[in-house]
């Protein structure tokens, strides 16, 4: 047994959390920008009681940038920096799903030193700097998928050079997740899902992948058994709040267990494909890469995916986990493949180039280290629906 542990973030969880905004805030200082996406938050009126909060708790003024887009872009993270400098913000709010709590913690880095937002992004020769400095973050999810409140990851998206990398840093870890399973109650049914699969990849990935890290797995594994329990109940009944909870906490705990562990190959080889097509949400990738990659692990990890079909309630065989998953992607409608996503087929060679000259760090802590030709074919069979 063995692990390490760090996160430097402290978690207030539960019903109400938002209404703790200004009380919290009021630590840092008495400038604050609002980060969050062009619609949602809004019309749901999250924002208004975020200002509301940190209103009443004297902030002296608030600025909100709401143009944060699914798949947020390294251009809109540099435009953000650029105010937070100009207005002399003392720390930054995350509001909304993963791309909004991603591009807050990237404008605090790069608000904060020299440089753009593509300097710090982790090529596999490593970033091109390095930050020394950060503003305070406090993200809020509205979503339960990503974890990003808690972790030290910001995913980023270059339109220009079609990539899709990761900031990853000590300095890129919130302050504080408020984290009220509420404010998740507005997500229909296809974002509950979306972001549903999104934590059961963190979590599978991280539980499964070469790293050994006891307590992440045991995080992994407690998220896996809420996903499968809750997230179909969540779909059928939006308004259960004790649903929200569990998969809001679900969530978190997968995003810790990445921040530890790591992801992996289904990881790896879905960004390429939202940096080339950033229609396609995030998950929606995962799910498509899903059973084509796990059929491809498990004979690199047999122990740890007999466990993952185990806990998905079937028996503790290591092919079983392929049935299991497939089976929970059917249920909760997620079953895809990349045709149905508008990948085109003569863009896989493209996808496999990208993958092996971007993420090729996943490969060595996959459970199986993938050739560039078994990437291809790993595409081939996504493409086609497994």
């Amino acid at each position: 047994m063995n692990f390490d542990f760090y996160l430097p973030v402290e978690i207030i969880f539960g019903v109400g959390s938002l209404e703790k905004l200004g009380e919290v805030g009021r630590r840092f200082g008495y400038r604050a920008l609002v980060v969050t996406g062009r619609k949602s938050a809004k019309e749901q009126g999250y924002i208004n009681k975020a200002l509301d909060s940190l209103k009443r708790w004297g902030v002296e003024e608030v600025f909100v940038f709401d143009q944060i887009e699914p798949n947020p872009t390294d251009k809109v993270v540099n435009h953000a920096s650029e105010l937070v400098v100009k207005e002399r913000i003392d720390y930054i709010v995350g509001l909304g799903g993963g791309s909004s709590l991603d591009s807050a913690k990237a404008i605090s880095i790069v608000s904060s030193n020299e440089g753009y937002a593509w300097d710090y992004v982790n090529y596999p020769e490593g970033p091109r700097l390095i930050p020394f400095f950060n503003r305070p973050v406090i993200c809020i999810p509205t979503t339960a998928g990503t974890g990003s409140e808690v972790n030290r990851y910001s995913v980023l998206s270059n339109p220009i050079r079609k990539e899709k990398m990761v900031l990853s840093h000590s300095l890129n870890y919130p302050k504080v997740a408020l984290i009220d399973p509420s404010l998740t109650i507005s997500m229909d049914k296809r974002l509950t899902a979306t972001t549903g699969v999104d934590a059961l990849m963190h979590s599978l990935e991280s539980l499964t992948n070469k790293f050994s890290n006891t307590f992440a797995e045991d995080l992994a594994i407690r998220s896996i058994k809420l996903i499968k329990t809750w997230l179909p109940i969540a779909l059928q009944e939006p308004n259960n709040l004790r649903a929200r909870s569990c998969m809001s906490y679900a969530a978190m705990l997968a995003g810790i267990a990445i921040d530890r562990k790591r992801v992996a190959l289904i990881h790896g080889m879905e960004h390429p494909i939202s940096a080339h097509y950033p229609h396609v949400a995030h998950a929606e990738g995962l799910s498509a890469l899903a059973l084509a990659v796990t059929e491809f692990n498990i004979v690199g990890n047999p122990e740890k995916y007999s466990l993952f079909a185990e806990l998905m309630g079937y028996p503790p065989k290591p092919h079983m986990a392929v049935k299991a998953l497939e089976d929970f992607l059917e249920r909760i409608d997620m079953r895809l493949s990349l045709r149905q996503l508008g990948v085109e087929r003569e863009k896989l060679e493209k996808l496999t180039e990208d993958v092996c000259m971007l993420s090729r760090g996943l490969f060595s802590i996959n459970p199986v280290e993938p050739t560039v030709e078994q990437v291809y074919k790993l595409y081939e069979k996504a493409y086609e629906g497994y």
